[in-house]
């Protein structure tokens, strides 16, 4: 099992104080948690082909990473011939894309996405050029005189430049971390040439079995870490208007979408007294659920292997995202089903068949399950698992509730997933 890190593809690392791998292994697994390049050491795009700063640099470190694992697994007593690729946010988004990469085809045989995807409007980047030179004070649209400028500088001095590029959480912009759509016919093997969501819908990527699923109020911690973000957020509206619908800021559309937006999760409330449930609904959409969903519905077309849908309403003492973000309300915040999954640096003691070790052990039998079998139920009877898991299918949209008790369900937050289908049929 191969793990991808998320950060928002600016920060994180393969460390085991983050990463310990220790409830999984458990289970008869090797666990294989890498490094990639981030920010802009990872995902520069310019737009001179000579320059050969195509981008997605980080992706391309990930397909090493599966070619190294093929090569050099059985070494560890892993299985080169049984691979699964595990992701979280923005480690989910990269499965994702690996998934529709010619470059990785036949490197991994499952995958699992957690909370995040390739057709999220946090996945994608802009090029680059433009606002680096601006902060850098070269002549605009001299992507050479860029490049020589940061080969000058430190690894610090990156880093410091990467923090003046605004990146803040609205879904009406294209983010500066991501990745891009490479030119077909540039130099080296190109990591992705066409639009994720155009290939998705022509069933043209590697289909291997699927889990995937987010957690209940994923946009839980957004307005207490990004509180500048989230007051702009509800002061004006066309900020909710996710980019990729194609609508321009101020147009008659755009204006009449973010009513629509408006009007569906908070009714007739005053923009500054909106129910916060209501808001964290909509943080937790726009982010993450809704395209996630949609990639679902829409590998539910064409991939003949399996997939696996989830929400996770498990709240204990191990969510940790929820906790750092200070607070109570209701829900699961992204983020914190990871602390089922890795023994992270957290106070709480785990109590044996206490709901925290019921829920650390659940997790790592479903997701080991998958990894090995391309099917999270047990092949044979097994009390952490009473309930059977039904695979995702256009007819029978099941998915499994994770919580303090287990359930198979069908149609996961049906209004809201109809509300925002229509939205992109009328667009």
């Amino acid at each position: 099992m191969v793990f991808i890190h998320g950060g928002a593809f600016t920060s994180g690392s393969n460390s085991k104080i983050l990463q310990n791998p220790e409830y999984l292994i458990r289970d008869d697994v090797v666990i294989v948690v890498i490094n990639y390049r981030i920010g802009l050491l990872g995902f520069l795009s310019l737009d001179d082909p000579s320059l050969d700063v195509p981008g997605n640099a980080g992706f391309k470190d990930m397909v090493m990473v599966l070619k190294w694992v093929n090569e050099n697994i059985k070494t560890f007593n892993g299985d080169p011939n049984n691979v699964t690729i595990f992701g979280q946010s923005a480690g989910a988004a990269s499965v994702h894309l690996l998934m529709l990469s010619p470059a990785a085809r036949g490197l991994f045989h499952k995958a699992i996405i957690q909370s995040g995807c390739a057709i999220s409007v946090r996945a994608r980047s802009i090029k680059h050029g433009h606002i680096l030179s601006e902060l850098l004070g070269t002549e605009e649209n001299n992507g050479r005189k860029v490049l020589d400028v940061l080969k000058s500088m430190t690894v610090e001095e990156v880093h410091e430049l990467q923090e003046k590029i605004p990146d803040p959480w609205h879904v009406s912009k294209i983010r500066p971390f991501g990745f891009v759509i490479e030119n077909a016919n540039q130099k080296g093997d190109p990591f992705l040439t066409e639009e994720p969501l155009e290939l998705i819908r022509r069933g043209e990527y590697y289909k291997v079995p699927v889990l995937m699923g987010y957690n209940s109020r994923e946009g839980i911690f957004i307005p207490t870490r990004y509180h500048n973000s989230s007051q702009e957020l509800l002061a004006d509206m066309e900020l909710n208007v996710p980019f990729h619908l194609g609508l321009k800021k101020g147009s008659v559309a755009s204006r009449k979408t973010a009513e629509k937006i408006f009007r569906f999760y908070f009714g007739d409330q005053d923009p500054t007294h909106a129910d916060i449930d209501n808001f964290y609904k909509l943080l937790s959409d726009n982010f993450f659920i809704r395209d996630l969903f949609r990639s679902a519905t829409l590998h539910a077309q064409h991939n003949s292997n399996p997939l696996y849908l989830y929400e996770m309403t498990l709240e204990t003492s191990l969510n940790t995202f929820k906790a750092m973000s200070g607070v109570k309300h209701p829900g699961v915040s992204h983020g914190d089903e990871l602390s089922y999954l890795f023994n992270l640096p957290i106070k709480s003691q785990i109590i044996p068949e206490s709901v925290e070790d019921v829920g650390i052990r659940r997790f790592c039998r479903l997701w080991t399950n998958f990894a090995k079998y391309g099917n999270p139920n047990s092949p044979v009877d097994d009390k952490l698992l009473p309930v059977k898991w039904e695979p995702f299918t256009l007819e029978k949209k099941c998915y499994y509730e994770i919580g303090a008790e287990i359930s198979s369900k069908q149609n996961p937050i049906d209004s809201r997933m109809k509300f925002w289908e229509e939205m992109y049929e009328t667009i």
